[in-house]
């Protein structure tokens, strides 16, 4: 009887040793990488070490460049991030484009704006604009609400004042979440 308890003893043992340790086996994380044009985005990196290696991203990297706004983003546990394409500003007349692109507090306002606490794939965002009637509001970083519709089967950014933002490139990986391509400039709500 006792060689029955043993054996039982040294199998539960060698059970919850073996499954205990398959739980832990690998730290390893998995690298996801996509392409937008040229450039490859990875998991391994940082939004901004990301974005600053893109041409596409060249006005985005110069906001970015302050320390203060990227802690605050790279701090988020998780986020997902709206990247504006450097297209959405060269789509605008000089003028306007330089009176944005001059004020520095509005451009980190901005950025701000489009980061939301969270990871958020494109799927997760479409299901919960479908679930509220074609409109999702998420809280972002600095506390207001983004809101996202859905427009012929893609997602649209929009802010108080009507300007829409397409997200024209969904899904990449970043160190802390996801980030999504946008076309346009959204602002967050002027108080």
């Amino acid at each position: 009887m006792k060689i029955n308890y043993l054996f039982l003893i040294f199998f539960i043992t060698c059970f919850a040793t073996t499954v205990s340790a398959q739980k832990y086996k690998t730290t390893e994380q998995v690298e996801v990488s996509g392409k937008y044009g040229e450039t490859t985005f990875t998991s391994s990196k940082s939004f901004y070490a990301n974005v600053s290696e893109a041409p596409n991203f060249r006005i985005l990297s110069k906001i970015l460049k302050n320390e203060t706004l990227r802690n605050t983003l790279e701090n988020e546990e998780m986020v997902t991030l709206f990247a504006v394409a450097d297209e959405a500003f060269t789509k605008l007349p000089k003028k306007s484009r330089d009176s944005i692109l001059g004020n520095t507090d509005l451009m980190k306002a901005m950025v701000t704006f489009l980061a939301v606490p969270g990871r958020f794939d494109s799927k997760s965002i479409m299901n919960a604009v479908k679930k509220n009637g074609g409109k999702a509001r998420l809280n972002t970083v600095e506390g207001n609400f983004l809101t996202i519709t859905e427009e012929a089967g893609e997602l649209v950014l929009i802010d108080e004042n009507g300007n829409k933002a397409k997200v024209i490139a969904p899904d990449y990986y970043h160190k802390n979440g996801f980030f999504h391509i946008i076309d346009g400039l959204i602002f967050p709500p002027s108080e």
